[in-house]
């Protein structure tokens, strides 16, 4: 039997250990937690986002970083076999409209019990409270832990990246592959909250915005998503606001900005001249609650330096176009993104044109394999990292398999 090391029980090491447990292999998972799957119960805010539903070319254009390197993995093991592999295994899934895939129970916690339950079945030996602090090639590999070495004949690092440092990531697997001679490309939080300097939003604890459109102006252009917001006194987050981030977060941002209504500006200014026709001595805070959310109608105001209780028929043109202006283009002064605590996934990472993108093997050292987010391979939310774990994972497997 083939000794196989795999550092890292998160989703990308269970997924390569499930797959590559056959009678022919010794499987040793080395997991520096006290118990596995620890990023795992936190996805999809605890319902465990498995996949994306997406066909082929959709799924891949949602890859945001090295999408080219997916390709030959992907086309081996793409979101379908990974949902047919959970059901075969007597998950029941199902899809939301987005097109995200999810356990039925919606609870992250039966996905970690399934690879527990599997790892005792195949017999595959998992080490908690493992950290690996040294690993050593001659012939063979030599990985130690404080406590002793292991040797391992094929080694797979899956140690995550930095992204939500609590559930273990520290970049481990960076320092490994740069003992290995790798290049690792500048890592980045991403799919981050996005911090903004303006104080006119201090009175708003939470107020949730659905279809709208945001957009950043920065150094290399303007870059525009759609879909929900979520806005606090100081910053904004949501799916629309990560998936900005992630195309984003490696440049200069100036500014943030919010459509708030998806009308067009012409159409919009000629629904409020309507309205002010009809109600020529309501205040116009009152007028406007019909447009937007309550807590957004005074800084709009305030910022079109107009009075609260000013009455629609005393409003002019310019005033009027003014508040649109403010509604289609409410801007903020950008601050920070979010730091690796808040970052679902890390930008960054070992650089993939030093690992062969079929199998996952490292180019300058034979029978060593890096998956998951350790790679600098990253997409959008919606269940699309989770499937680059699972690709990625299949991909070493299969390949290690076949040597064997």
């Amino acid at each position: 039997m083939k000794k196989i090391g795999i550092i890292g029980a998160g989703a990308s090491g269970l997924y390569a250990a499930l797959n590559l447990a056959n009678e022919s292999t010794d499987i040793t998972l080395l997991e520096k937690n006290d118990s596995i799957g620890k990023k795992l119960l936190m996805t999809g805010n605890g319902r465990c986002n498995i996949t994306n539903a997406m066909f082929y070319d959709e799924f891949l254009d949602n890859i945001v970083r090295n999408k080219k390197f997916m390709f030959s993995s992907f086309s081996m093991h793409d979101n379908y076999s990974t949902m047919d592999f959970y059901q075969s295994h007597g998950i029941e899934l199902f899809t939301e409209e987005n097109g995200r895939v999810f356990p039925k129970s919606q609870r992250s916690s039966d996905i970690v019990k399934f690879f527990e339950k599997e790892l005792m079945e195949k017999n595959i030996k998992l080490i908690s409270e493992a950290r690996v602090v040294d690993i050593k090639k001659d012939k063979i590999f030599k990985v130690s832990t404080k406590d002793r070495t292991y040797e391992f004949e094929y080694l797979i690092i899956a140690t995550g990246a930095l992204s939500y440092p609590n559930t273990g990531s520290s970049g481990d697997g960076y320092i490994f592959a740069k003992n290995f001679g790798h290049k690792i490309d500048k890592t980045y939080p991403s799919l981050v909250p996005i911090f903004f300097k303006d104080k006119d939003l201090d009175h708003i604890k939470a107020l949730n915005l659905d279809n709208v459109k945001i957009s950043a102006k920065t150094n290399e252009g303007v870059f525009s998503q759609h879909g929900s917001v979520l806005i606090s006194k100081n910053f904004l987050t949501g799916p629309a606001i990560l998936s900005l981030s992630s195309f984003i977060v490696d440049k200069k941002v100036f500014e943030v900005s919010i459509d708030l209504v998806e009308k067009n500006f012409y159409d919009l200014d000629l629904e409020l001249i309507e309205i002010f026709d009809k109600n020529p001595n309501k205040d116009i805070s009152n007028i406007l609650k019909g447009l937007l959310a309550q807590a957004l109608i005074k800084p709009i105001l305030s910022r079109a330096r107009i009075r609260d209780d000013k009455k629609t028929g005393q409003i002019t043109k310019e005033e009027r176009l003014t508040i649109i202006e403010n509604i289609k283009d409410f801007s903020l002064y950008f601050d920070k993104f979010g730091g690796y605590n808040t970052a679902t996934i890390t930008r960054g990472g070992i650089c993939v044109k030093e690992i062969n993108p079929k199998t996952m093997e490292s180019k300058l050292v034979p029978n060593l394999y890096f998956i998951g987010e350790v790679l600098d391979v990253d997409g959008l939310t919606g269940g699309f990292n989770l499937q680059i774990a699972f690709t990625t994972g299949f991909a070493a497997a299969k390949a290690i398999k076949e040597k064997i």
